[in-house]
């Protein structure tokens, strides 16, 4: 496989993402307008679960193949990755199976019960993916995964699609469990196009000799990061559960606070991600590039240098356009009024957010998982206390400052790290 430069990289994956994204909108936009606010509600419940329990197999474990492979181990680093795979959703898939009902009740609603089975398959594949692209980001070869997330997002519209508009009359719990059948459709769609796509480049999809020691060191690697996303998603879990009630406790019914959990995370949060893009590019090949040059304090300064004002004035200009477009998404795109006052009070999140992204992959790249992890502790402890404290006094504008604040933690956390890190190089 051919290395690519760290701008063709990026330039790659942030087509693609661009692409992914505009489909997600587009997809998020129509699902608010057929399903509902109260559906939608429901779906993101599920959907925290969800991100919780894939966490494991999908987080840590792509960026630590990614600087295995940067760093030589190619073939031998993808076999390990996906041999961990397998044995977390070996343990984890029987007994998610028995503990789902007791998800369902912990989350405050039953009716996410048939979102979280449909969801439950997607752990296999969606680990066994998460491997096979770092592979190909530690590699260099990002249009393998770029082409994947394509088919998989086009794949997701067109189920949903397909499914909501033929059925009538599907209760909130019925329609919120349609985009995970749709996202398991894709996600397994996705993975044989990577496979076949890597075959052809003379990869050989068999096992191979087991390398015990580099699934150890794979995994020694992954766990930090894999804590840090288990922790953010934990802590979006329980603010997915809290908000609602913590909504009914400043006045709202259950159903009234279910829906403005739909507005917050289904509609005006999708916007913050907007830098994602490219930021989220950025970070999944600026990690690899970063490893080949830690022992080059130099060059290691000169590519942070260059990449960091980049993500900061991409994020930059992404938040003011949140700004200035809030009015005309909220009456036109979404027809929900209350939207006008949420996103421009969540405009401010969108640059820490985008700047955040990337100085995770950075530090992913230099082995800080570790700082990283606390950092995001820190930051989503923070984020859920202030959500208790301010939601029932100023609803969603609330909650709104307080994931500011905690995301502002976590960026301040980093970014020290990362000047450390850069002066000790």
């Amino acid at each position: 496989m051919k290395r690519r430069s760290l701008l063709h990289q990026t330039a790659v994956l942030s087509c693609a993402n661009g692409l992914v994204r505009a489909l997600g909108f587009v997809m998020r936009i129509w699902l608010s307008r057929v399903m509902g606010a109260e559906a939608i509600g429901v779906l993101e419940l599920a959907s925290s679960a969800h991100m919780l329990w894939i966490a494991p197999a999908t987080s840590g474990i792509p960026l630590a193949v990614a600087r295995e492979a940067a760093a030589g181990q190619g073939e031998a680093a993808l076999r390990a990755g996906r041999r961990l795979v397998r044995r977390i959703a070996l343990w984890m898939m029987p007994f998610l199976v028995l503990l789902l009902p007791v998800i369902a009740r912990l989350l405050g609603d039953m009716r996410t019960l048939p979102a979280l089975l449909v969801y439950l398959p997607c752990l296999p594949v969606l680990g066994l993916s998460a491997a096979y692209n770092g592979y190909c980001y530690g590699m260099g070869d990002t249009l393998p995964p770029a082409l994947s997330e394509l088919l998989e997002q086009a794949l997701r519209f067109a189920v949903c699609a397909a499914v909501l508009l033929s059925v009538s009359d599907l209760t909130a719990a019925g329609a919120a469990a349609v985009p995970p059948l749709a996202t398991l459709i894709g996600e397994i769609a996705g993975l044989a196009l990577v496979v076949r796509l890597l075959g052809r480049h003379g990869l050989s999809a068999g096992s191979g000799a087991r390398d015990a020691a580099l699934e150890k060191k794979i995994w020694s690697l992954a766990a930090p990061v894999t804590g840090m996303r288990v922790t953010n998603t934990l802590m979006r879990t329980v603010n997915a559960a809290m908000l609602p009630l913590r909504l009914r406790a400043g006045g709202l019914s259950a159903q009234e606070a279910t829906a403005r959990l739909g507005m917050f995370s289904g509609m005006a949060m999708p916007w913050v991600m907007l830098p994602g893009v490219v930021t989220g590019a950025l970070a999944m090949v600026v990690g690899p590039a970063l490893a080949r040059r830690e022992r080059d304090g130099k060059a290691l300064r000169r590519l942070l240098l260059r990449v960091l004002p980049g993500a900061l004035g991409i994020s930059l200009l992404c938040g003011a356009g949140l700004w200035v477009a809030s009015p005309f998404l909220a009456m036109h795109v979404y027809r929900q009024p209350d939207l006008a006052a949420l996103l421009p009070a969540l405009a401010p999140l969108v640059p820490v957010t985008g700047l955040e992204q990337v100085l995770g992959g950075m530090l992913a790249g230099l082995g800080k998982q570790r700082s990283t992890l606390a950092a995001s502790l820190t930051g989503a402890l923070l984020t859920l206390a202030l959500n208790y404290a301010l939601v029932p006094e100023h609803a969603l504008t609330g909650c709104a400052w307080a994931h500011i604040a905690g995301h502002s933690l976590t960026l301040l956390m980093n970014l020290r790290t990362l000047i450390r890190t850069a002066r000790r190089a």
